[in-house]
């Protein structure tokens, strides 16, 4: 099958390489900082700069996310230990298996329009989450960590599994944020289990893709050398710097590149 119309921008070859390694430093430094795979940076920045077809940006964006998550999940779990249960962990990785699928299947049948709306809504409720932490707008989670039961980590590994397929995620910033609100697990611990929440998804969704051959691997070729980049400066930062701020930076700019994902498919046709 062809890629989608659209696929490519008539920018010089220079600026498009620039802007893909941007697009792959800030996707590196938001999996290291807070356990998203750097799909919902990679996703956007195809579309809105690369001027990529969304459905082609979501397979090249699981193409990448595989790459930097699996470098990520090396790097962490040398510098620090995996606390979580194995058994649960590997629930959680056929239950996000299986849920990648399903949004795989869902990506193909769906209106390209709505597939902007549905990444745009993922980003903004990404964003004002971040934001209300990094301004201190929730209130202190009460009692001490708990260890989550089987069916937590089954859920939790479908629902990111889901997203991944379909919008071309990790799902592990879904996965942490579950751990966090619903068992008090430290963000920093839930790390290695999200990289490889997104490591195991993003294969999973690059599998789906393969036959239909959407995957623009010069793309993420370009997207990964950046990446480990941004995963090295990220690691750092996870582990040396207060990340309040650099939240209140990435939600403020999620919300803007919510609107314009939004604008841009007002904008399509209904029947694209």
């Amino acid at each position: 099958m062809p890629a989608p119309a659209g696929s490519a921008s008539t920018a010089p070859p220079q600026r498009r390489l620039l802007a893909t390694l941007g697009i792959g430093f800030g996707a590196g430094l938001l999996n290291a900082v807070i356990g998203i795979g750097g799909g919902i940076l990679i996703v956007p920045g195809l579309v809105l700069v690369r001027k990529v077809h969304p459905r082609v940006a979501v397979a090249t964006s699981l193409g990448a996310v595989l790459l930097l998550s699996a470098v990520a999940l090396a790097i962490h779990l040398l510098i620090a230990p995996f606390t979580l249960s194995l058994w649960g962990t590997v629930l959680l990785l056929a239950a996000g298996a299986a849920g990648s699928q399903i949004g795989g299947r869902l990506l193909t049948r769906i209106q390209t329009r709505w597939i902007l709306f549905a990444f745009a809504g993922v980003t903004l409720l990404s964003a004002l989450h971040l934001l209300a932490i990094g301004l201190d707008l929730l209130p202190p989670l009460a009692g001490a960590a708990a260890e989550p039961p089987l069916w937590a980590y089954a859920a939790l590994g479908l629902m990111g599994g889901f997203f991944s397929g379909l919008l071309g995620v990790g799902g592990g910033g879904l996965v942490i944020l579950g751990l966090s609100v619903g068992f008090h697990t430290p963000v920093f611990a839930g790390l290695p289990i999200a990289q490889a929440v997104n490591t195991a998804n993003s294969f999973s969704g690059v599998a789906a893709q393969w036959r239909a051959r959407l995957v623009l691997w010069k793309e993420v070729f370009a997207l990964v050398p950046s990446g480990l980049a941004g995963v090295a400066v990220g690691q750092a930062l996870a582990l040396h710097l207060a990340a309040d701020v650099l939240r209140i930076v990435f939600a403020a700019f999620f919300i803007f590149m919510s609107g314009s994902l939004i604008r841009k498919g007002l904008r399509m046709g209904a029947g694209i």
